[in-house]
This record gives C-alpha cells, structure tokens and sequence, in this order.
C-alpha cells in the first residue's frame, strides 16, 4: 500500500485501489513485528510516510520506528471487562485495577478521549460516558443474573447455559432441512466448486481445490537452502510478553533459537548452544541453534514474536522471523499472509554483536519545551477535515462508517453480496446499537453498493 498509492489490486473477486498514505497512527498492535518481509515495510515507511505514531505500554519495535510515542497503560493498570469460557463464552471476568499506571502513561480510553477533546469531537468519542459507565453498560446487556457490585467484587459472573444451546450444532438447521435453512452462498449449499471463483478470474485460487507450487519451497530451493517455517511460540502470545521473564527461558544467549536437524547442524560445523545467521535476499537474523533428531533435514524452525534489534550490518541481533518470510500474498483472493512460505540460507555466526537489545527500555531525556495545543487550532482544522470527508455521505453510508465497521466487520460494502450482508447484518446491527429506522438506511446503502 505505502508503495503502490493509486495501484489496483483485487480480494474476493472486488476490485480496489491503495490509497495514500502519508500517516500511520497504530494502536493495539506491534505492527512493525507482525509485518512480513519487515525491512521492506522500514524502508517504504521511511520513503513514503511523513509521521508514525505508536500507541503502546511497551517499547516494543512499533514504538522504535515512530515519530511519536504515545504511552498506554496495561491490562493491570486498567478496569475492563471480559468474557471466559472454552467455547461457551459462559462467564464474565471484572479485570479490576491492581496498580496505577506507570509513570506518565494513560488508558487508551483516556488518549482518545483527550485527542478528541483538543479536536472538538469529545462528546462524540464518550458519549458522555466514563470508563465505569460502559462496564456497567456493557455487563447490563450480558445474562449474567448477580448485581454489578457483586460481580465488581467477586471478580466473576457465570451465565446460565440454555439445554438447547448445549445440543447446538454449527449449520444445524441447514443439515436438518437446506432448503427451508440455505446457507449465505449462491446456491444455499456447500460448495466444493464455487462458480464465482471462476467468475473472478483469479490466476492463484482455482474454483476447486488443488496443489499449487508455493513462491519458495524445497521443491524450487537453491543449493544449501532450508525452509524456514515459524509456528506460535511456547512462552508467549505472538510478540506479547517477548519482553517478559518467562520467554528468556528458551533463549540462547539471550536470543530466539532455531530448531535445527543434526544432519544440517553437522553439514555446517554448528553444534548445539552455538550462535547462527539465518539469511536471505530479504534480511539475516541471529538466533541460538538448539540441535535436535524432532525436526527434518531441509528445513529449521524459529518462533515467531522475538522483537526487532538492528546491529551494525542490518541484521537482527533478536531473532525476528519476519526479517525473513516474504510479502507474496497468499492468493490474489484472499491477500492473506503466507509467512511459512520461506526460503533461507544459514551458517554459523562468528561476528555476533554484544548481547541482544531488543527488550531494553528507551533513553529517556527530560525537556522543559511545551507545545501549546491552543496554538495549533486543532479543533477548527478537525471540523474542516470532518466537513471535507462526510461532505455528500448518505444518511445510511454516515452510520455505517461511523458505527458499523468499528469492530471485527468488513470495511466496505462491496466486500460481499447482498445475501451476505443479510447474514453479516445479524449480528452487525446489534453491536452497533442502531434502531429499526437506522438499521434500514444502513442495509440500504450496503444493498445499492455490495458486490454483484
């Protein structure tokens, strides 16, 4: 996208365009880390975007690329409230405050909320509401039966779970009658050959299932190449807690290790405990080689989630996989990532550069210097973008954008068909909190804009 402003491209049979550019504004996710081929994504940040900001508790690698940093409480520096249960979602959690915040840092609630004040749209982000107030809210519109105080107090509420919610079958009603029950597809069936993909034309998802070759395999490896897989850590979510005690316990000299076959191990003279530079045309990692008969000649294994440290030659001194997997997207249907399509090259490393960085905290230095936001105008420059950008919007097409794609639901109405936006709506309209009246307009503009 930051490379390609104005290019095409397609996703589920739409087509669309990449806007751009200029500003990132990340929060909620380390973004720098998740990103595949990551020193293409650093250098077209680099070339391409005026200002990063990065939203975050932690210094993590998102918050070492930006221009602005933003701190964010954590989870125990916060009151919210969550739901628990395997698959049942049968119980409500208070995750009651246990510390205060950390030195200056505030809850995401809070930066928006004074973000919005200094752009005049305050009342419009809180609704008048304070934190507590939404819990409070949001606990009302459980079936949780205890009183709110007792659940703030006791820490959990549990939902009775109805008889006919426990013999619930996904697509029940479809297996029990499909015609009365269709599914959301152009047939009301499964489909194990789906016409539209035909229709869509793509070159790299066929209408039926089949093997194709991937972009880097062992199939198409140059000499001496391994592939590179990357599965979920042992020690943590993803980058989350990378930071924390519990991930050092696997590391190897204080970096991510790398599975490795004593075949290949022996190949090129590196035992276990040693340090080695895994590398392709993309980047270089240092990781810790833990030699191993559980993996197969050919190929090496390194978690995901170690975060980004730079040494004097480019290479992560962490471990970051995504320096090395590719930015070839799955399909030109889906877009999706395909980070285990990777191809690498490894040796042992000779030249490591002093301990790993990554988990260090930032410099800090202390000013005097103080912006008056006053001075800035903040709030009539908003009014003026927000009057430029709702300009000639439908009443239906406004309170789509401004309450319907806020959570987990497509960003666009071609997205999908209008079937699909019938099915999609069900639980859409709900969370967005819109009226009988409301909820017309919306399918009305979803309707005259979905995808044919």
């Amino acid at each position: 996208m930051l490379l390609n402003p104005g290019k095409p491209y397609t996703r589920d049979g739409a087509n669309f365009t990449f806007p751009d550019v200029h500003m990132i504004y990340n929060a909620g996710n380390n973004f720098v880390h998740h990103q595949q081929n990551t020193n293409e994504l650093i250098e077209a940040m680099a070339k391409k975007v005026h200002t990063v900001v990065n939203q975050d508790p932690w210094w993590c690698a998102s918050s070492r690329y930006a221009d602005i940093v933003l701190p964010a409480t954590s989870h125990l520096e916060r009151n919210d409230i969550s739901t628990g249960g395997t698959y049942s979602n049968d119980k409500i959690w208070a995750m009651r405050q246990v510390i205060q915040p950390y030195g200056e840092s505030l809850d995401d609630f809070e930066i928006f909320r004074r973000l919005a004040e200094l752009f005049g749209v305050e009342y419009g982000f809180t609704e008048g509401l304070t934190v507590m107030d939404i819990v409070r809210n949001s606990y009302a519109n459980t079936d949780a039966r205890i009183p709110f105080e007792e659940f703030w107090e006791t820490g959990v509420a549990e939902m009775e779970v109805p008889d006919a919610a426990r013999r619930w079958v996904r697509h029940g009603d479809f297996y029990a009658d499909p015609v009365k029950n269709p599914l959301h597809t152009a047939t009301g069936k499964i489909g194990l050959y789906v016409e539209a993909f035909e229709r869509f034309g793509t070159k790299e998802c066929p209408p039926i299932p089949k093997y194709l070759e991937p972009a880097e395999f062992l199939g198409n490896a140059k000499p001496g190449q391994v592939h590179v897989v990357s599965p979920h850590p042992f020690m943590r979510v993803h980058s989350q807690m990378a930071n924390a005690e519990c991930s050092k316990h696997l590391n190897i000299q204080g970096r991510e290790f790398a599975l490795v076959s004593e075949e290949d191990a022996r190949e090129r003279g590196v035992k276990d405990g040693d340090l080695i530079e895994v590398y392709n045309d993309r980047g270089a990692v240092i990781v810790g080689a833990r030699v191993s008969p559980n993996i197969m000649k050919g190929v090496i294994s390194i978690y995901e989630g170690a975060w980004l440290s730079k040494d004097s030659k480019g290479r992560c001194n962490s471990g970051a996989i995504n320096v090395l997997t590719t930015s070839v997207a799955a399909s030109d249907l889906s877009q999706a990532t395909s980070a285990n399509t990777c191809l690498a090259s490894f040796r042992k490393c000779t030249d490591a550069e002093g301990p790993n960085r990554a988990y260090e905290p930032p410099v800090v230095e202390n000013s005097t210097v103080r912006i008056e936001a006053a001075a800035l105008s903040l709030t009539e420059r908003a009014q003026k973008a927000k009057a430029a950008s709702t300009a000639g919007l439908t009443p239906g097409e406004k309170l789509f954008y401004e309450r319907c794609t806020l959570c987990h639901v497509p960003r666009e109405p071609g997205d999908y068909t209008v079937k699909q936006w019938h099915g999609i709506t069900e639980s859409m309209f709900p969370r967005a909190g819109l009226t009988d009246d409301e909820r017309k307009l919306v399918l009305e503009f979803l309707e005259k804009n979905a995808k044919k």
